[in-house]
């Protein structure tokens, strides 16, 4: 018997998949594509669940991808169906939009022209996107549209880059009765003077700082001045300001004991509201009598690698963002149904002559 998308989505819900742990949704993902007319459906080498309704082993670019990520946070969170709702870990990120977005692909594989790619992918919550990347090795797709939350109505068009800096102070262990370069209050010196630089507010194009982990001393060892102090800034950019103009900025506040080394960049990214993709989602909100709006998020997600790739990329899915990795996460039955209605209502309005 054919399992249908509220079923799949349950499934996949049910189903713990933390970084690095997504087999088997994937097998889940992979067991649910093989009922639709593709051509063909396998797991990568990345752990990927892919289908095409193209034989993808002729070299033929995929017209449109449709993407999302299988994995989660690793906190666990129970799962529970009540009152049209579904609450679970991955509810809203993302195996909603991932349910979604594979739901649509599927059902309009047989009758669409466009030659499709749907892709669950892995790794998208740890800082490798093995998934993502993996699977642009071998498709190139003319366009995509990624799986992350946004509501029914919402098309997300950008995403702030990242920019996350391991940093050290270094100091002298010392006595702490004595008077001491204390790494400690040189950090918090350091830190005040970039916060002063960029201050923090909620527009899109602001730049927000936070300091996500710090280490120094020992527990055991209250009365001592550390030698050093590790910490680590979390740095969101908007695509109008260089992540390597902020790093420069940092350096030149920062004193000689304090030493930065960037552990990951990846620039913010913006798609023309013009562009096809958009054009298409929001006249087919409007059939299915939703209010478009346009979005623009402070995270990042792998739709800023498949712009860099130089993809035309806008996000959508089901779900309440401001529920991403809280203990509260819950999809609406009908948002869900709704999100497929718009996704396939979209499908059939883009061409594949481009």
């Amino acid at each position: 018997m054919k399992q249908d998308s509220v079923e799949f989505l349950e499934g996949i819900i049910k189903t713990p998949s933390p970084s690095k742990h997504e087999q088997k949704v994937a097998k889940l993902c992979e067991s649910y594509l093989k009922q639709f007319s593709f051509e063909k459906v396998w797991i990568d080498a990345a752990g990927n669940a892919v289908a095409t309704n193209y034989d993808h082993k002729k070299g033929d670019s995929p017209d449109l991808l449709l993407f999302g990520h299988m994995d989660t946070i690793a906190e666990p969170l129970p799962y529970k169906r009540a009152d049209g709702e579904i609450f679970g870990r991955g509810a809203v990120d993302a195996k909603s939009p991932l349910a979604a977005l594979l739901t649509a692909g599927a059902e309009c594989a047989g009758s669409t022209p466009l030659k499709l790619m749907v892709a669950g992918v892995t790794e998208e919550e740890i800082t490798t996107s093995k998934g993502t990347r993996h699977l642009l090795t071998y498709a190139k797709p003319k366009m995509a549209i990624n799986g992350e939350p946004s509501n029914t109505n919402g098309v997300t068009i950008a995403y702030k880059g990242r920019l996350v800096l391991g940093c050290r102070t270094q100091g002298k262990a010392l006595h702490a009765g004595m008077a001491s370069e204390n790494p400690i209050e040189r950090t918090f010196e350091f830190y005040t003077r970039v916060r002063a630089a960029y201050p923090q507010h909620s527009k899109f194009d602001s730049v927000i700082i936070n300091l996500t982990n710090i280490h120094a001393g020992s527990a055991d060892a209250i009365n001592v001045v550390p030698e050093n102090m590790d910490f680590v800034l979390d740095v969101r950019l908007p695509p109008s300001i260089k992540n390597a103009a902020v790093v420069r900025k940092f350096r030149s506040l920062a004193p000689a004991a304090v030493s930065l080394r960037v552990q990951e960049s990846i620039s913010g990214v913006e798609t023309d509201t013009n562009h096809a993709l958009c054009r298409a989602m929001v006249s087919s909100m409007r059939e299915n009598s939703l209010a478009p709006r346009y979005v623009k998020k402070s995270g990042s997600a792998d739709m800023n690698i498949t712009c860099h790739a130089g993809i035309p990329t806008i996000a959508y899915g089901p779900g309440d963002s401001s529920l991403d990795h809280t203990p509260h996460e819950v999809v609406k039955i009908a948002d869900y149904k709704k999100s497929i209605a718009v996704l396939k209502g979209a499908l059939g309005k883009l061409s594949p002559e481009r």
